[in-house]
């Protein structure tokens, strides 16, 4: 069996700066569990643990869909957390730009892979980077305050993302955090007019 997801990977440029502000909201003291800056990316689906075999169908169904979009940007913007700003338990990054053809792309890769036997999301789709998980309430207030200092701030000036493939990641759980290795690097089907 293979954990596998799938995802849209972000520049190194844009993983820099976020790094940087996972340290800058670190200084809060909180008892988060920060994801590695390598390891930030846009997740579309995920998948699970899925047998090996269900790979290549996946990847298959995937590019279906994929071709027929063309490349968009996004951009970082914002701050917030889930569930609620009261009780944080995820602290994410948001998104704002293109974001109808990436709601359209995330509906139509849930729609193909619920043929291939994927439940749907429950959920409603939120683009969102996630930077951190929330482990305990220690000084958690201290970290609301940081996050309403930031959150006007983040993005500005940052490079935008420019979606041009999707992957299907392998994730791998370590004592140290989870490894995600590319499978699949599936392009866009059509080019971009820019």
């Amino acid at each position: 069996m293979v954990r596998c997801f799938l995802a849209i990977n972000l520049s190194e440029s844009v993983k820099k700066r976020l790094q940087a502000l996972q340290q800058e909201l670190a200084k809060a003291g909180a008892d988060v569990r920060w994801v590695r800056p390598e390891g930030i990316h846009l997740t579309l689906k995920f998948l699970g643990n899925i047998p090996e075999e269900k790979i290549e169908p996946i990847a298959k169904a995937a590019q279906e869909v994929v071709a027929k979009f063309r490349p968009f940007c996004l951009r970082v913007k914002g701050l917030g957390t889930f569930p609620s700003g009261r009780k944080p338990r995820v602290i994410w990054a948001g998104l704002e730009g293109d974001l109808k053809p990436l709601l359209q792309l995330q509906k139509e890769l849930e729609d193909s892979l619920t043929k291939l036997g994927f439940e749907p999301e429950s959920r409603s789709f939120v683009p969102h980077l996630t930077l951190g998980r929330v482990k305990s309430n220690r000084r958690v207030e201290k970290l609301r305050q940081l996050l309403a200092e930031q959150n006007n701030r983040v993005g500005e000036g940052w490079e935008e993302i420019r979606v041009e493939t999707l992957i299907l990641y392998k994730s791998t759980l370590k004592p140290s955090g989870a490894v995600y290795t590319p499978l699949k690097i599936i392009p866009f089907g059509r080019p971009s007019h820019k």
